[in-house]
């Protein structure tokens, strides 16, 4: 049901928070706040990943989600107060025009802004078959100098987000800002709260820089060290107009899915059928997806520190990097109730088949 996912306003914490990667302040503290009673330790690694961990013996079980979102930074100011950016991480430049924006400024004030476009009456037939380059665009903040640009604190090297925004969405629904991936942060903080399994060490982590190039991945894989790795992130769902279906095979509501390949990591055999058999046991269907052109935080987790079984577990999602995103609740609640389970059943024995390599 929807009203899971909004009962306690985690989701909706984290969706209207400012993140983008470096500088994800803001998840760290709603983090924070969320597992901190269900903690025996917090810590951070030298990036500021969020690294929480319950239990002290037994085989260290990881679950980790990026917190960081794709976003802009402030790269030059004209004299006319038009803020010229760069973008932080992959964007579209057709989802990008005309699309409100909020500056973040050194001192955590939100100033609004609009990604400037042209009107269609000043342009030429031939100049609107061609869309605009990102270089040439700008923000506009209502300041007629640089100088008011300035008195209103915004500087270069500002962080810059879409507005952000949370709604309901058709039946079951949620659309929102930055669902990739503080929809899986917030399946990481729920199963973390609800796991009960003295058997295990559990940590549950938020990863830093991931859509610059999976940097918090790396540290907190070396930070933590876990014995195996459980990846949560979100997948294109292809089951909009002009997708083709075999690329891209997920569907909303049709149930978390498994990454088996992208183009850094390979889900591990032994845990990718753990995973679906406790999938089948408790009737919850799963989709199986593949990525040539992208990665997740598994393709650190899988290599560093001598290396661990990985599987990343995704929830579809229409239209990721964009200003705003859709995910099925019943997806969410589903990855959390079979993530549940399989880390309350996991303990040495279940380990020692999951990475034995002969026998």
């Amino acid at each position: 049901m929807r009203s899971d996912i909004l009962k306690d306003g985690l989701l909706e914490k984290l969706a209207l928070a400012s993140g983008v990667s470096g500088d994800e302040q803001e998840i760290r503290e709603i983090l924070y706040q969320a597992v901190k009673p269900h903690a025996g330790e917090i810590t951070f690694d030298g990036l500021g990943s969020f690294i929480a961990r319950k239990g002290t013996r037994g085989p260290k079980v990881a679950l980790i989600a990026h917190m960081d979102e794709v976003g802009f930074i402030v790269k030059h100011i004209n004299a006319e107060g038009f803020i010229y950016f760069d973008t932080v991480g992959s964007w579209w430049n057709q989802s990008m025009l005309n699309q409100r924006v909020e500056i973040k400024t050194a001192i955590g004030e939100k100033i609004p802004g609009i990604i400037g476009s042209v009107s269609p009456h000043a342009l030429t037939e031939e100049d609107k078959c061609h869309p605009v380059k990102i270089e040439k665009m700008f923000i506009d903040i209502g300041a007629a100098s640089a100088e008011q640009v300035r008195e209103r604190g915004v500087a270069v090297g500002d962080f810059i987000c879409p507005e952000p925004f949370f709604s309901t969405f058709g039946d079951d629904g949620i659309m929102a800002k930055a669902l990739d991936n503080r929809a899986g942060c917030a399946v990481v903080a729920e199963i973390f709260r609800q796991c009960q399994n003295p058997d295990i060490q559990l940590y549950a982590v938020a990863t830093v820089q991931e859509e610059v190039g999976l940097r918090g991945a790396q540290t907190s894989a070396e930070a933590v060290k876990p014995d195996i790795a459980i990846v949560i992130d979100t997948l294109v769902a292809g089951d909009t107009p002009g997708l083709c279906p075999v690329a891209f095979p997920l569907k909303l509501g049709a149930g978390p899915a498994i990454s088996l390949f992208d183009k850094r990591y390979i889900a591990h055999r032994k845990l990718t059928q753990l995973v679906k058999n406790t999938a089948a046991e408790m009737g919850i269907d799963l989709q199986f997806c593949t990525l040539k052109t992208g990665a997740t935080d598994g393709g650190r987790y899988n290599v560093m520190g001598g290396g661990r079984p990985v599987i990343v577990l995704c929830l579809p999602t229409r239209y990721l990097h964009a200003n705003a995103s859709v995910i099925c609740a019943a997806d969410y609640n589903m990855l959390i109730r079979l993530v549940v389970s399989l880390v309350n059943h996991y303990g040495q024995d279940v380990h020692q088949q999951v990475t034995q390599f002969i026998g």
